[in-house]
């Protein structure tokens, strides 16, 4: 995620957004958002069940990020049907390993793997909302909205990164470590 935010969706929204004051404020938006949404779980969570907490916080800002993220392929594919088609594909790779960030943490907090498909299936059903929710009103689409749109899935990803899933695995790695063989 944090790879995809930084080479393919930062720059792609800076090629087409009005300035860096711009710019920063809606990346600022959409990494703020998650990181207002760990405060508030952080306070609301036992502190026992941080796994669970962690997987509860990580389904619910991947699905809200992958409202937006649905609604790039539609934007591109309105544009030309080459770079639609491109974008969906390129997109569906990027899910991969949030799809995978979501069932690694499932399964690590206990969970059963139909329990964990769900999850991902939970996430995946964002993307079809936002992709839904653009076809329908295609008439609003520009560059702009594109780019905000864009910067905030970047924000949003870059936050999950650096304030979950590092985090996460590294304390994971480190409990692995410390396991008698």
């Amino acid at each position: 995620m944090l790879a995809a935010s930084v080479i393919e969706i930062i720059p792609s929204a800076l090629s087409i957004d009005y300035g860096w004051q711009d710019s920063i404020l809606w990346f600022g938006i959409g990494f703020a958002g998650f990181a207002a949404t760990k405060f508030i779980a952080s306070r609301l969570a036992d502190k026992r069940e941080t796994l669970m907490s962690s997987l509860a916080l990580v389904t619910v800002a991947l699905t809200l990020h992958n409202v937006p993220e649905g609604t790039a392929s539609i934007a591109a594919a309105s544009a030309n049907l080459n770079t639609g088609v491109a974008t969906a594909v390129a997109i569906g790779l990027q899910n991969l390993p949030e799809g995978l960030s979501i069932a690694a943490l499932a399964i690590a907090a206990g969970l059963t793997k139909a329990r964990a498909f769900l999850l991902v299936l939970i996430s995946v059903i964002g993307e079809v909302i936002g992709a839904g929710a653009i076809w329908l009103n295609q008439s609003y689409l520009n560059a702009e909205i594109n780019s905000h749109l864009l910067l905030v899935v970047a924000g949003l990803m870059v936050a999950i990164s650096l304030i979950e899933l590092v985090p996460d695995g590294l304390k994971l790695t480190r409990q692995g470590e410390n396991k008698p063989n």
